[in-house]
């Protein structure tokens, strides 16, 4: 059962599951995490009402720290050289499984950044407006983030190199290294980057 507040509970711990999205238009990452947060008890000794149902679900993670899982990462190709409507047409389809099956409660990803050329931060755009949408229909909250605040989440520097960030969020998340694209990483780091915001948020 998912509940509204994003959290799925058995005693005092929570479970929260996150999806990175690092978009594209030709190739797409994404990972999710579940992170487990011990809630805390009300003034009056028990829990806020909204973390009294649910069940926590643990799928086979592929790597764990301390309190965050990987339940899955790797990427999405949309199909080189097809039309952009398929290839959008393709990211929802894709997304909306994802969605589906991994029932996360919140999803992350980058914020638009016109680094690069025009024309590529406009692809970008319209494949983030896929995720936008797909994930305000499913009703999960979003968080966006730029691109120096994931890498300095992760890897404490807003200049740190695609490798640098890779490696950090590999030994964060207790992975001997993390296999694919870079997207796929981007993905991780990106949802990291959140995990990083919620443990904020506790202390």
């Amino acid at each position: 059962m998912q509940c509204s507040c994003g959290l799925r509970t058995i005693g005092h711990v929570a479970a929260v599951r996150i999806l990175g999205i690092d978009p594209g238009t030709v190739v797409v990452g994404f990972a999710c995490l579940e992170v487990v947060e011990r809630s805390r008890p009300t003034a009056t000794g028990g829990l806020p009402l909204a973390q009294r149902a649910g069940n926590v679900v643990t799928l086979g993670s592929i790597g764990a720290a301390s309190d965050c899982s990987v339940l899955e990462v790797g990427v999405w190709r949309l199909g080189r050289g097809k039309a952009l409507a398929a290839r959008l047409g393709a990211l929802s389809i894709e997304l909306e499984a994802a969605l589906d099956r991994l029932r996360p409660d919140e999803l992350a990803l980058e914020e638009a950044f016109f680094g690069k050329s025009v024309q590529s931060a406009m692809r970008v755009g319209e494949a983030r407006g896929v995720v936008l949408a797909s994930g305000h229909r499913h009703g999960v909250q979003i968080h966006e983030y730029p691109p120096a605040r994931i890498k300095r989440a992760v890897a404490g520097s807003g200049n740190a190199s695609k490798e640098t960030v890779a490696a950090f969020t590999a030994r964060q998340l207790g992975l001997a290294s993390i296999d694919g694209p870079s997207d796929a990483s981007d993905a991780l780091a990106t949802a990291l980057c959140r995990v990083e915001e919620r443990r904020g948020f506790a202390r």
